[in-house]
């Protein structure tokens, strides 16, 4: 009997540590759902809307530079210079005209340039050393820089 009253105390003690905690649970839900009730009549302004998404707008901007930044570091490897590009003529001594290629007489057949373009596209200038490269290029064939940068 001693025994089984002994565990009646037991149980009745778990049990109010349960209502405790219970009543602790429904406060904390209410002050949640009070929390959230009053930040809903928060809504912002038209115009400070307006200047969250100006704000947005330019971070926006500022991400799509720097992914574009970190886009051309990776590709020229760890020892990159960025203003090597801005330099590059300067660091070349001048060398004079470069002579004609000599042309092969009796090879094959070539198509005037004009048909060439046609055919495959128009070559673009590549903006850091100004190399005419193949229209099918995404990336300079010179100094591989990316062709839409």
């Amino acid at each position: 009997m001693e025994r089984l009253w002994h565990e009646l105390e037991l149980k009745k003690k778990k049990l109010e540590k349960l209502k405790e905690e219970v009543n602790e649970m429904e406060s904390d839900l209410t002050r949640r759902r009070l929390e959230r009730s009053s930040s809903a009549s928060q809504i912002p302004s038209i115009e400070e809307m307006k200047q969250l998404r100006c704000k947005n707008r330019s971070l926006q901007i500022d991400i799509d530079c720097l992914t574009k930044e970190i886009d051309l570091l990776q590709t020229r490897g760890p020892h990159f210079n960025p203003s090597a590009i801005h330099n590059f003529y300067d660091n070349i001594g001048f060398l004079g005209p470069v002579p004609p290629k000599p042309k092969d007489v009796g090879t094959k057949a070539v198509k005037p340039l004009a048909e060439q373009e046609e055919d495959e596209g128009t070559q673009w200038s590549c903006t850091a050393c100004t190399f005419l490269n193949h229209p099918a290029l995404n990336r300079c064939e010179q100094c591989e820089f990316p062709r839409h940068f």
